[in-house]
């Protein structure tokens, strides 16, 4: 069933597809004669939040009501001081690990045990943030900006369905996932997670959630959403962010409850905020034609374009290349994925 993977441009390399954009992108960069004209945008992030941001500096503004419960390891010391630091922020299993500066969903992994906890942070060789894990059924990523006149705008609205399995009572659980085009690649870390189940089969109608993680490379379906927007929903978001005066585009990453949580202000939950480097997630839905795709990213890049040539008015600095491609051989060098214990 790979043949599914390769007809539709969501499951293509992240380079393959946005090919055209980058084509774009030089004719833009050459219109403002600056290569990194979008690192005026976002000053509360590294590159306007291309890469190497912390996800500790700015979530740690937002109203804690907003936010899971976070703890910032810059260094593992030791596994006493590790369920120390746990219990002081009332941090319980499992919880959701994840690099401070992490792109693209890479290395964000649910924790089900102190024993893996400790094997992730030998393995991960960076500052992390333990979050708790927050069990709300929806999870969605808006993008959102402030034009130059200060007014708020949501351009995209995704939604995220994790990938289960359905059992039909004929099928072994490594036949179940061999057959599915979205997680047959993933088979050799499936494996060692459901290893007890993994030569079962699944009783008829028996539904197993397979990732808990919302990353499409690990089989979640993104799906359009955008006819949830709402003046409650901009409104929350624009209360939200005024807690980050410096934030001018990005896309914010949460769970929430139900789709009535942004008329009530609770059951909402931010998981990470992302910048200049934020997709429209809705694009990836899988009736959405390559057409439709390409003509949302190169509007968005237009509006990173004018919010860029607008600040640019009044600020002449940005990053060099040569600082910019230096911050990319550095997330080009944190590629590798932990292989750890999910028990």
């Amino acid at each position: 069933m790979n043949w599914k993977r390769f007809l539709h441009y969501e499951f293509w390399p992240y380079w393959v597809f946005y090919i055209p954009a980058y084509f774009y992108y030089f004719y833009l960069a050459i219109k403002l004669k600056r290569w990194v004209y979008f690192s005026v945008l976002n000053p509360c992030m590294k590159f306007g939040g291309a890469f190497l941001s912390s996800k500790h500096n700015y979530l740690k503004k937002i109203p804690t009501e907003w936010t899971p419960k976070t703890l910032y390891i810059s260094d593992f010391n030791s596994l006493e001081t590790l369920t120390s630091q746990l219990e002081d922020n009332s941090l319980t299993f499992p919880l959701i690990a994840k690099p401070d500066m992490g792109e693209r969903g890479r290395n964000v992994e649910l924790i089900a045990t102190l024993k893996a906890l400790e094997q992730y942070l030998e393995t991960i060789n960076q500052p992390v943030l333990l979050q708790e894990y927050i069990d709300y059924p929806i999870e969605i990523g808006i993008l959102f900006y402030w034009d130059s006149d200060r007014n708020p705008h949501i351009t995209s609205v995704g939604a995220k369905e994790f990938c289960k399995l359905t059992g039909d009572g004929i099928r072994t659980l490594e036949t179940l996932v061999k057959d599915h085009h979205r997680i047959t690649h993933r088979k050799a870390i499936l494996k060692k997670r459901f290893q007890t189940q993994w030569h079962q089969i699944i009783p008829k109608g028996k539904q197993l959630l397979v990732e808990p993680i919302g990353n499409h490379n690990r089989g979640t379906t993104f799906l359009d959403a955008r006819e949830h927007k709402s003046k409650e929903m901009l409104d929350w978001i624009k209360n939200c962010l005024e807690h980050l005066p410096d934030f001018d585009y990005g896309r914010i990453d949460l769970k929430i409850e139900s789709w009535q949580a942004f008329k009530n202000n609770k059951g909402l939950k931010i998981l990470e905020i992302n910048g200049v480097n934020s997709e429209p997630i809705h694009i990836y839905d899988p009736s959405c034609s390559i057409w439709s795709a390409y003509a949302s990213i190169f509007e968005h890049m237009h509006i990173i374009y004018t919010l860029s040539k607008n600040k640019l008015n009044t600020q002449s600095q940005t990053p060099s290349l040569f600082e910019f491609i230096s911050g990319a051989r550095v997330v080009l060098s944190k590629k590798g994925t932990p292989q750890i214990s999910y028990s």
